[in-house]
């Protein structure tokens, strides 16, 4: 079985009060993109007796116990009694360590295909429960739909969004840890954005207040480990591109259009400097 494994783009991060475990309540907005990672699933018979075993195409990507892929399919042996052991391949086209929930995205694929695979009959409240126990964003990528995440990202709720857009992606070769990001962003205050106002404006495909509203409250921190981030940002703004972000801890940074030809024109003068990509959100 293979199971596809979503990016996402997010509009608003706001980084709320930190809790007494050490993460951070937030309100976040979020899109889902077309380019997404593939993960196979295949289902070792009993009677050769061998131990679930994660491998990828990117050699750059570890593939041991750490791997969230791996934990997943932990958190689900011991939530449903998993017998089973399993082959489970990822196909990398999200690059990591960028702000797209690769690694989320790919977790959250594989507790969709074992559920399939094995039959499990489980709620979505079930599988919320199982999926933030591996990481905040591995709630949002079990539905891959337009949302409002609260909570330490196990409130998933569905927001409708009226466009679809064209997104260009740039990534520095370098990317950033989450854990630094938020960690400096402890010490950088962030005027909060009205979360409320950006969905109604992407309720209605209003650009103008969509721009208005976006905010990233991780950006000041993750520019100042990375300033390279802002140059982007800034690049992008002289070609005049307006709805521009960074996408979660970094380090990438999104432009959304209706113009696909134009996305692809600019793209060309950032590929020798950078990964890029073009895609699509989805609905």
């Amino acid at each position: 079985m293979i199971i596809k494994a979503p990016a996402k783009i997010n509009l608003a991060i706001n980084v709320l009060n930190k809790r007494d475990d050490g993460y951070h309540n937030i309100d976040i907005v979020s899109l889902p993109l077309a380019l997404h990672d593939s993960i196979e699933i295949e289902e070792c018979p009993v009677k050769l007796g061998c131990g679930t075993l994660v491998t990828s195409d990117d050699d750059s990507l570890l593939c041991d116990e750490s791997n969230l892929v791996y934990i997943a399919y932990r958190e689900m042996e011991k939530e449903f009694n998993l017998k089973s052991s399993f082959s489970i391949h990822i196909y990398k086209k999200i690059p990591p360590e960028a702000g797209l929930a690769g690694g989320s995205a790919d977790a959250a694929a594989v507790i969709r295909g074992l559920t399939k695979i094995k039959k499990i009959k489980a709620t979505d409240k079930q599988l919320i429960e199982v999926a933030k126990r591996i990481g905040s964003d591995v709630p949002y990528c079990l539905f891959n739909t337009p949302s409002r995440i609260k909570g330490m990202g196990e409130k998933v709720e569905r927001i409708k969004v009226r466009k679809r857009y064209q997104v260009l992606l740039i990534k520095p070769f370098k990317g950033l840890s989450t854990k630094k990001v938020y960690e400096l962003s402890d010490d950088i205050p962030v005027k909060q954005q009205d979360n409320e106002a950006l969905v109604k404006a992407l309720e209605n495909g209003d650009d103008s207040m969509v721009e208005q509203y976006m905010i990233n409250g991780l950006q000041p921190a993750a520019v100042k480990l990375l300033p390279e981030i802002e140059e982007i940002i800034e690049k992008l703004r002289a070609e005049g591109l307006n709805l521009i972000m960074m996408s979660g801890s970094g380090s990438t940074v999104f432009a959304l259009n209706d113009n696909f030809k134009k996305l692809e024109k600019i793209s060309r003068k950032f590929e020798d400097d950078y990964d890029v990509f073009l895609t699509t959100t989805t609905k």
